[in-house]
């Protein structure tokens, strides 16, 4: 424990005579990236610039200082609000709270090196607790096609790197249960589920994903699925409840008069949101979540209660991926936000939610 209080970094917030705003509100908001205001000992000034779903405008921070230490680094995953880095030299793992707009203060907190280059463009990371300063955590991240990195920061001073039975490409979501206490992901095509206890042993188990009640779709819709893209998200409700969810996303491309290709993009065609059934631990197919709605990024997919935070949409999916839109899961019906300000989603660098994890939730 002693090992891992002196790889904690806190950081005050700036009250000095430069501009100081106050904190913005706890929501769910979308890390944009930010303007650069100067300089202090310390590190680069900054206010990170976000997108606020509740009104759908963008947003800045409060001027914060991001430490040296962290600049340069890219980011790598996020998860409770934390965002991870890595330092591209010796290839240490630091997790920050630094990007969330509601703190006065900031942390990071410097893990030990992964051992080597990730080999994969989608990271993942997932961590078991929203104060990781206080608590006893473990993260466990993806850096690797075939292998699960798990670290005990307080226990351990290396990364445990575990073989995986199945590929983890594509985009295969890694997320924690608070009810069960494991960590969660999906195999290459969801065929497969697996769960970490880092407790018990580190040994996932794997299940086969067994999906009931397939939405009646006509033999077309199910074609023109099968050659979508898909990607997997696992995400648990605030009172437990687990969710498996595919989502489809189309390629379109554009060819000027001269057959040219002139432009590529992609949009989201359907979600499909299953629910664990409590006794048999299948999975079966809704279009109704309630008051709830979720929000996938890059960042470790995570579930919200819309009447606690005013105006987001019950029964909705927020998310960024080619675009950034929500998704409304009982008329099937997606709606992409309006850039304007925000630029093309594609050139986002940082599209991460950030989990309001603190006090509100």
């Amino acid at each position: 424990m002693a090992l891992f209080l002196s790889r904690v970094l806190t950081l005050s917030g700036r009250r000095d005579n430069a501009r100081f705003f106050s904190s913005l509100p706890q929501f769910p908001y979308l890390l944009m990236g930010g303007k650069k205001f100067g300089e202090s000992p310390e590190g680069k000034i900054r206010k990170h610039r976000l997108f606020d779903p509740t009104t759908e405008e963008t947003v800045y921070s409060k001027e914060k200082t991001i430490p040296k230490k962290l600049n340069g680094q890219p980011l790598v995953g996020a998860s409770q609000g934390w965002i991870a880095s890595l330092e591209n030299k010796d290839l240490t793992v630091h997790i920050t709270d630094v990007y969330k707009p509601w703190l006065s203060s900031s942390k990071v907190i410097s893990l030990p090196s992964v051992g080597f280059k990730p080999s994969t463009h989608a990271t993942r990371v997932s961590f078991s607790s929203s104060d990781p300063v206080q608590d006893d955590f473990s993260v466990a991240a993806k850096f690797d096609e075939y292998r699960l990195s798990v670290c005990r920061p307080c226990w351990d001073s290396k990364w445990t790197h575990i073989e995986t039975a199945y590929s983890l490409l594509p985009a295969s979501d890694l997320m924690y249960s608070k009810r069960d206490k494991v960590f969660y992901f999906t195999s290459f095509k969801g065929n497969y589920m697996a769960s970490l206890d880092l407790s018990n042993n580190f040994e996932p188990e794997y299940q086969h994903l067994r999906l009931r009640n397939l939405p009646k779709i006509p033999e077309v819709g199910w074609e023109m699925l099968d050659k979508c893209f898909m990607t997997h998200h696992l995400v648990e409700s605030p009172s437990g409840e687990l969710f498996f969810i595919k989502w489809y996303t189309q390629c379109i491309h554009k060819e000027d008069k001269d057959g040219d290709l002139e432009f590529i993009h992609s949009n989201t065609k359907r979600f499909m949101i299953f629910r664990q059934d409590g006794m048999s631990k299948d999975f079966c197919y809704t279009e109704d979540i309630g008051d709830l709605c979720i929000f996938l990024s890059k960042s470790e997919a995570f579930c919200l209660s819309a009447s606690m935070y005013p105006r987001l949409k019950p029964n909705s999916i927020y998310y960024i991926g080619p675009r950034l839109g929500s998704y409304d899961l009982a008329s099937g019906t997606d709606r992409p936000f309006t850039f304007d300000r925000l630029g093309d989603p594609s050139l986002v660098r940082t599209p991460f939610w950030l989990h309001p994890t603190d006090p509100i939730a």
